[in-house]
């Protein structure tokens, strides 16, 4: 990639950065009414909140790069929603279809999935080392509900669709299990060693590319199952728009999903509440959300 568009990046996050923690710090601080004017506790909003407004009160900023339906990057800064179009030095768009942030510098493809692990022969692999044997995959395969009690005189086939990692002691690894008289399962697994920390299944399809968040203590799914480093899993609200989850923000409130057309922000849910849906007018296909700063998170976390 050109330099210019490096450099139109290093100066966006901090240029746009700075604006976005300005506006941040002013909404808490201000009351929306002049220097000197009454208050009224009648005071009433004559309608539903705007996205504006909905992004301020959740408190969601940072600095977003994302490719349109054309793979024509953007950049976006929340939570003023300004767009612009990524230039390089002549000029001209900058093109990703996928694409990641390395050191302030914008790289094809992505890091942030399965690190070093691999599915070789059989097994997961770091390098030349033995992660998982598949002996190992097959004790997490029969948790699955409809194999627990499955014939064990008949082999099971597995078949890696995703992987991510806690550490290379901690893998998560989403599989396809299949083998005679039994149609294809689908399971999600969080290895301890070689003992099976926790499992999650899906009754939908497989769970495909799994992506960390920022700080590596949780685990996505494209469909928007959620893995904590602790064993817990948190399955997608119903309901949810055709798309892929493809990234969490910057402090692990909400889970990014896509579909071409629309950009969606899950929240996790909390107590007897639904999960929070927030959409952006944002037709993304890929995208990487920066923190304005490496600050305080606002507002909790998903739990661990």
């Amino acid at each position: 990639m050109k330099s210019g568009a490096t450099l139109f990046l290093v100066a966006a996050i901090a240029i746009l950065g700075a604006l976005a923690l300005a506006d941040a710090l002013r909404g808490k601080g201000d009351t929306g009414q002049a220097s000197g004017a009454p208050t009224s506790a009648t005071t009433s909003r004559a309608g539903p909140p705007t996205l504006l407004e909905t992004l301020r009160e959740e408190a969601i900023a940072g600095f977003v790069l994302y490719s349109d339906q054309d793979c024509r990057l953007h950049s976006l800064l929340l939570p003023r929603m300004v767009d612009d179009v990524v230039r390089n030095e002549g000029g001209g768009d900058v093109f990703r279809c996928r694409f990641d942030v390395d050191g302030g510098r914008i790289v094809t493809g992505h890091s942030r999935s399965a690190g070093t692990l691999a599915f070789r022969d059989g097994r997961i692999v770091s390098g030349n080392d033995v992660v998982l044997t598949h002996a190992d995959l097959v004790r997490a395969a029969r948790r699955h509900p409809n194999v627990y009690g499955f014939d064990r005189s008949i082999p099971l086939r597995i078949r890696v669709t995703g992987l991510a990692s806690f550490g290379v002691r901690e893998p998560v690894v989403a599989m396809a299990i299949s083998a005679r008289s039994l149609e294809p399962q689908y399971l999600v697994a969080l290895f301890d060693g070689h003992g099976v920390r926790t499992v999650a299944a899906s009754f939908r399809g497989p769970y495909r590319r799994l992506f960390t968040s920022n700080d590596g203590a949780l685990v996505g799914t494209e469909d928007g199952t959620v893995v904590t480093r602790t064993g817990r899993t948190i399955d997608p609200p119903q309901g949810l728009p055709a798309g892929r989850a493809i990234a969490f923000s910057p402090d692990d409130r909400w889970v990014v999903r896509v579909n071409g057309i629309s950009t969606f922000l899950v929240g996790a849910p909390e107590g007897d509440q639904a999960s929070r849906i927030i959409r952006l007018p944002i037709p993304a296909r890929d995208l990487v959300w920066e923190p304005v700063t490496s600050g305080t998170s606002v507002g909790p976390p998903i739990r661990r």
